[in-house]
């Protein structure tokens, strides 16, 4: 019986890390044609939400600690964002475009869904690459996430998921970028959440990929 959850949990994983890889794939492609681009825009909200559903139902381990971290994450997450657009004083003053969709207090929600999936990938990547100091793990964890935050800022602005005011990405986003990340990298190892097989890396190196390729191809390296 064993034998066979373990081959039944294999088969998940594979399924799971399949349909990672032809969305981020798929999506890559749309953004990439200037004539599908309007409508793969339109799809972004749910292919975050595909992606944590992703996340969720490929867990094979405790349930409980995974929706404490979500809960955690996702609450944490979010209000550091409401925290900064209405102040300005976290990341730098920025505001929400229209992409990402419903707002609450002028942050779309999925913010807070995009801070779980981040988290979770990288903490994942962390564990596989056997990294045991969670103190450790989660720095390196975070300077991987700046690093990714890199490419991501400005295709973020070419797509309209937000907009920095006067069109320009202050250091400060990236070193709040990276205190934050430290800090729910941390919560992420304290709850001792079970390592998934290729999932939490596949989906990190997808993203990055997406977002490296953008930055490189369509025009929207502003540092430049």
């Amino acid at each position: 019986m064993e034998g066979q959850n373990d081959q039944s949990d294999l088969k998940i994983k594979q399924i799971a890390v399949a349909v990672i890889i032809i969305f981020h794939l798929v999506g890559l492609i749309g953004f990439l044609i200037p004539a599908t681009q309007p409508y793969f825009i339109k799809l972004v909200p749910f292919h975050l939400l595909l992606m944590f559903a992703v996340i969720v139902f490929s867990y094979n381990a405790n349930v409980k600690r995974l929706l404490l971290f979500v809960s955690g994450v996702f609450l944490c997450g979010f209000l550091v964002e409401v925290l900064g657009v209405h102040t300005g004083k976290i990341f730098g003053s920025y505001y929400y475009g229209s992409t990402l969709g419903y707002k609450i207090a002028a942050v779309p929600l999925l913010m807070g869904v995009n801070w779980v999936i981040l988290i979770f990938s990288v903490g994942q990547m962390m564990k596989g690459l056997k990294i045991r100091n969670s103190i450790l793990a989660s720095l390196f964890g975070a300077i991987v996430l700046v690093i990714f935050d890199y490419f991501l800022e400005p295709v973020a602005m070419k797509f309209n998921y937000w907009q920095w005011d006067w069109h320009e990405i202050p250091g400060q986003n990236f070193v709040a970028w990276f205190i934050v990340s430290v800090i729910l990298l941390k919560f992420y190892y304290a709850l001792g959440l079970k390592q998934q097989k290729y999932i939490g890396t596949t989906m990190f190196v997808s993203q990055l990929i997406f977002f490296v390729v953008l930055y490189m191809t369509t025009g929207t390296n502003i540092f430049v």
